[in-house]
C-alpha cells in the first residue's frame, strides 16, 4: 500500500512539472501596449512593444520595439531575441521566411489571438501549437498589411502659387507661395507658407519642413535636381503636373 501511494505521489510530482517541461528559455511575446493585459500585435516584427516572460509565464521585461518601421525589421529582430535568451515569439502573424530563420536560431514562433499573459501562459503550458509553415500564414497577413496601410495617412503637399485648391500648381516648386497639404482623401488640411525667401539653403529647409508634416508626395510643374535629392533623403516623392492644385490632388489619388 505505501508503495502504491508513494508511486502516485511520484506521480503527481512529475505531472506537476510537465506544464512547464516543454519551453527553454525565455518567451516574447508582440504586443500593443505596455501591458501584459495588452493583446498580441498583429504584425509581430512591427509590434510597438515586446514583453519578456520567464519560461513559468511570469513577465520580466518590457521592451520599446526598436525595430518598428524599419525595413527588414524580422532579420534585425533575430539577434536581439537570441541576445535576450529568448526561445519562443508570440504574434499573430509573420513575414516571409522570418519562422524558417527563427527556427535555425533555435526560436519557436507561434500565433496567438488573445492577451500578452494569456498568450505566455499558454505556451509555457504547451497548450499552442507552433507555426510551422509560412504560407499558412499568407492570407491573415495580406489582411493585416492591408489593415496596416489603411491606417497610415499619406500626406501630399502641392507647391502652388495660392491659398486654395483653385491656385495653380507652381512652375518651380521652390518658387512656390505655398505649399497647400492634403490628406489620402484628398481634404486640404493645411497651408504652408514657403521659407524659402528667407532660409540660408532653400532646398534643404523645404524639404524639413515638409517632411516635419508627414509628407511623401510634393506637386509642382518642376523640380530642382538638388531639391529632389534633399526629398529623397527625407522619404519624399516628386510628381509633375500643370494645372490647379485641386486638379492635381485628382490626379495623385487616382494614380497607381
Amino acid at each position: 500500500m505505501k508503495r502504491l501511494i508513494s508511486v502516485a505521489l511520484v506521480a503527481l510530482f512529475l505531472a506537476s512539472g510537465l506544464a512547464f517541461a516543454g519551453q527553454k528559455g525565455k518567451i516574447c511575446v508582440a504586443t500593443k501596449e505596455k501591458s501584459p493585459k495588452a493583446a498580441v500585435s498583429e504584425l509581430a516584427a512591427q509590434a510597438p512593444y515586446f514583453l519578456i516572460f520567464d519560461e513559468r509565464g511570469n513577465l520580466v521585461e518590457t521592451i520599446d520595439n526598436p525595430f518598428k518601421g524599419k525595413n527588414e525589421a524580422g532579420k534585425l529582430l533575430l539577434g536581439f531575441l537570441v541576445e535576450k535568451g529568448v526561445t519562443a515569439i508570440i504574434g499573430r502573424d509573420y513575414c516571409g521566411d522570418i519562422i524558417g530563420m527563427l527556427k535555425k536560431k533555435g526560436i519557436t514562433a507561434y500565433n496567438f489571438d488573445g492577451s500578452a499573459a494569456e498568450a505566455a501562459a499558454k505556451v509555457a503550458e504547451g497548450q499552442v501549437p507552433e507555426a510551422l509553415k509560412e504560407n499558412a500564414l499568407v492570407a491573415n497577413h495580406k489582411a493585416a498589411v492591408a489593415n496596416h496601410a489603411a491606417r497610415e495617412v499619406k500626406i501630399i503637399a502641392v507647391a502652388a502659387d495660392g491659398e486654395t485648391p483653385e491656385a495653380s500648381v507652381s512652375a518651380l516648386a521652390l518658387g512656390a507661395r505655398f505649399f497647400l497639404i492634403f490628406n489620402k482623401a484628398g481634404k486640404l488640411i493645411d497651408k504652408l507658407a514657403n521659407p524659402a525667401k528667407s532660409a540660408e539653403n532653400p532646398g534643404i529647409a523645404i524639404a524639413d519642413l515638409l517632411a516635419g508634416h508627414g509628407t511623401s508626395l510634393v506637386v509642382a510643374e518642376g523640380f530642382g535636381t538638388k531639391f529632389i535629392e534633399y526629398m529623397n533623403g527625407k522619404g519624399i516623392k516628386a510628381f509633375s503636373f500643370k494645372g490647379s492644385a485641386g486638379e492635381a490632388i485628382k490626379m495623385v489619388l487616382q494614380s497607381k
